[in-house]
């Protein structure tokens, strides 16, 4: 199930997600998207943003060592566009309540 973002409001969650968010009629411009993952456990995790059902970015690959992640990625939107964010995992252990916490932001401007 698909979580709705709202401007500039941190968004916490845990577990495996999608959040989602529609650029408003006269609202185009530069965006950008934050995400934060505090906790994610030796595994197989994939974050992608997606423009409109296009893939824009895709996180890098955690490193054996590494136990959380962040990164900032920005853009144009027009108004309608569809922003989604999508954390999954091949991995069982990422689909485990409370295994993956995050934070996902969306604002406007880079």
């Amino acid at each position: 199930m698909a979580n709705t973002l709202f401007i500039n409001q941190p968004f916490v969650l845990e577990g495996l997600q999608t959040w989602t968010y529609t650029v408003p009629a006269g609202a185009g411009g530069a965006y950008s998207v934050h995400m934060e993952s505090t906790e994610v456990p030796l595994s197989g995790v994939t974050v992608v943003v997606n423009k409109n059902a296009v893939a824009q970015f895709t996180a890098p690959a955690l490193g054996q060592t590494q136990g959380a992640f962040q990164f900032k990625f920005s853009m144009l939107l027009a108004a309608a566009d569809v922003v989604t964010v999508v954390m999954t995992s091949a991995a069982a252990i990422d689909s485990q309540l409370n295994n993956v916490k995050s934070t996902v932001t969306i604002q406007q401007g880079f």
